[in-house]
């Protein structure tokens, strides 16, 4: 109905309602005590609105009451004991609020019950044993709370009970095996909590269990066998019970009897500390959709059979130790949006036929594995493919034009193989992706590509925010048009044969974070428009042909934390402005033709440097300045090769994290300061 408002305290002048349904709605403010006043009135619904205030204990007067919805609002405080006088109450559902408190025990009185749902608070306490006593309970919803404490084994009382959820509380100690009384049951979530011990093989006689969740504790021993035994079992949860690193652990191998789970829809067994190789026998789970076996000491190759899997969807299996090849029959999987087999060790080539059989991949993630071979042009016709991860494996060939009809793909990864330009040396795949107008993310980062990078580069798209074509052999100038892409918040182009000059247009990244251009040959001066890029945190600039003075504009770039120009050409002095980058953590200026002072005002600045300062072989002159005490942090001071002289000031003994200190071919004189022996890490 879409009201909007607050309920009237004058509805509980109407003593002959027996329902009031206000559910999903707009009311806000509290619940009118006065609703207290209706004796016949047997429903009261107001779920899913946005009531506050707490839940009046005058509700206790609604003595014909069976059917009590206050659910989705944002009602605080305790549960009122008093709602245990309602002796006719059959549906309690307080769920998805603020309730604090705890379980009041007087509930154990309410002898009807059916559903009693308080998921979703943040309730204290223990499970009170006491609501063992309610014997008609179907549903029982204690999940996502504060609840401490173990499993009541009084709950194996409620013999009706077919769906019960203590998941993702603080509960401890063992699953009490008399849960397996529970025979009604079809729901059993009680992951995300601090179990121990095994899960109990008695859990067999749950016949009728549709849904189990046992997920994120710290369950030990093996997976029973006897789980197979759950035949209308849809969605079996067992992942995560390895939390860092914890022994004892789920372990052992993984029972080919749950290849029995034929109405089996999902299996989550991930990171679970499992070994052994994928059953054979679970190419038989014919209507499962998801499957996910990533993080475990699986090995062996991948089971051909999963292949028979006609509904599977999501097939995870990566962070393994699995071999041999990508089995051809999976690409009979036509439903799956999301394939992930990265970091394991299978070799060979992907299957040429992937894209064309597996058209509606979403998600490939093969990197970190021995694959070797071509790219397959056929991935261009997975049209709805959004992430391609191939990196970091031995592919070779050159990346194929097709993957411009990606026009959907978000992320791709094809760094440290040995791919190749095409023929013509040219970078053409990369006017390929223009078409690409979701792409967000390329690195192609260490591999074989040579050939001038394009002055399409800059018609990649609006959304295109992090590239990486470091450690190739490109050549040329960098083009002008890159600065086009105006949302670049990572650019590394370094250690290629990137001649010329740093275009003039780079303060056109106003976002950018990070900027490696080092380990080419550019030439000519730092532009002065840099100082503009407010948000850059690290310039590499070092190992070119740089020359000319460091601009001054380098000092408004407040947010910098790294900065490496070593091994350049240039000159000049160090300019004091430098003393604006406050945050610096890193500065390497070493290996130039820099003269001058060092700039004590630039030095009393480095109050944040972790790692490293170095001047070194330079031409710098001058004494040490003595605010070099303000260097606490640093981990390394190199200003060797320079001609500095006068003596090494005392206070260096103030820089207390140091490990590497180099004053070497100097002219210092004098004697080694006494306050160097505090320095309990310099080498």
């Amino acid at each position: 109905m879409n009201l909007h408002g607050t309920i009237s305290p004058l509805l509980g002048n109407l003593s002959s309602f027996r329902s009031i349904d206000l559910s999903q709605n707009a009311l806000t403010a509290s619940i009118p005590p006065q609703l207290g006043q209706l004796p016949r009135l047997q429903i009261l619904w107001l779920y899913r609105n946005q009531l506050e205030g707490t839940i009046p204990p005058s509700l206790s007067g609604c003595r014909s009451l069976y059917d009590l919805a206050l659910s989705y609002n944002q009602l605080y405080g305790g549960i009122p004991s008093e709602l245990s006088l309602l002796a006719s109450l059959r549906f309690l559902r307080l769920g998805v609020n603020n309730l604090t408190g705890t379980i009041p025990p007087s509930f154990k009185n309410l002898s009807t019950l059916v559903t009693l749902d308080l998921g979703e608070n943040d309730l204290t306490g223990t499970i009170t044993p006491e609501l063992g006593m309610l014997t008609q309970l179907q549903v029982l919803h204690l999940h996502r709370n504060n609840l401490e404490g173990t499993i009541p084994p009084t709950l194996s009382a409620c013999r009706s009970l077919y769906d019960l959820r203590l998941s993702y509380n603080q509960l401890h100690g063992s699953i009490t095996p008399e849960l397996s009384r529970l025979t009604s049951l079809k729901i059993l979530y009680l992951g995300g909590n601090n179990l121990t011990g095994t899960i109990p093989s008695s859990f067999k006689s749950l016949s009728g269990l549709v849904e189990l969740s046992l997920e994120e504790n710290d369950l030990a021993g093996t997976i029973p066998p006897e789980l197979g035994m759950l035949t209308q079992l849809q969605l079996l949860y067992l992942h995560t019970n390895n939390l860092e690193g914890t022994i004892p652990s789920l372990h052992g191998p993984i029972p080919p009897e749950l290849g029995l789970l034929i109405q089996l829809q999902v299996l989550y067994l991930y990171k679970d500390n499992l070994e052994g190789t994928i059953p054979r026998s679970l190419g038989n789970l014919s209507t499962l959709t998801d499957l996910e076996l990533s993080q475990n000491n699986l090995h062996g190759p991948i089971a051909p059979e999963l292949g028979m899997l006609p509904q599977l969807q999501v097939l995870y299996l990566n962070n393994n130790n699995l071999e041999g090849t990508i089995p051809f029959s999976l690409t009979n999987l036509s439903k799956l949006s999301e394939l992930d087999s990265d970091e394991n060790q299978l070799i060979r080539h992907i299957p040429l036929e992937i894209g064309t059989k597996l058209s509606n991949l979403q998600i490939l993630s093969l990197w970190g594995n021995r694959l070797s071979g071509n790219i397959p042009n056929s991935l261009g016709n997975c049209s709805r493919l959004t992430i391609l991860y191939l990196n970091t494996n031995k592919l070779s060939g050159t990346v194929p034009m097709e993957l411009g009809k990606l026009n959907l793909l978000n992320w791709l990864y094809l760094h440290t193989n040995q791919l190749v330009s095409d023929g013509s040396n040219t970078l053409s795949f990369l006017t390929a992706l223009t078409n690409c107008s979701y792409l967000q993310e390329l690195e192609v980062s260490f591999n074989r590509l040579t050939g001038d990078l394009p002055p399409s580069i800059g018609q990649l798209s609006s959304k295109f925010y992090y590239l990486d074509l470091s450690d190739n052999m490109i050549r040329g100038s960098i083009p002008q048009q890159i600065t086009n892409l105006t949302n670049l918040t990572y650019l590394d182009l370094s250690n290629n044969l990137f001649s010329g000059n740093i275009p003039s247009g780079i303060k056109r990244f106003r976002k950018l974070e990070r900027l490696y251009l080092g380990g080419n040959i550019l030439k000519g001066s730092i532009p002065s428009e840099i100082g503009q890029m407010q948000h850059l945190g690290l310039l590499n600039l070092s190992h070119n042909q740089l020359s000319g003075k460091i601009p001054d504009s380098l000092g408004s770039l407040q947010d910098l934390r790294r900065l490496h120009l070593d091994h350049n050409k240039l000159s000049g002095e160090i300019h004091v402005s430098l003393e604006g980058c406050k945050k610096l953590e890193l500065l390497d200026l070493s290996y130039n033709k820099l003269g001058g002072r060092i700039p004590r005002e630039v030095i009393a600045s480095l109050g944040n440097l972790q790692f490293y300062l170095s001047f070194s072989w330079n031409f710098l002159e001058g004494s040490l300045p003595q605010e070099i005490s303000k260097i606490v942090m640093a981990q390394a001071i190199d200003i060797s090769g320079n001609r500095l002289n006068g003596v090494i000031p005392n206070s260096l003994g103030d820089c207390a994290a140091l490990e590497h200190l180099n004053l070497s071919h100097n002219h210092l004189k004098g004697r080694k300061p006494d306050s160097l022996s505090k320095l309990k890490n310099l080498l």
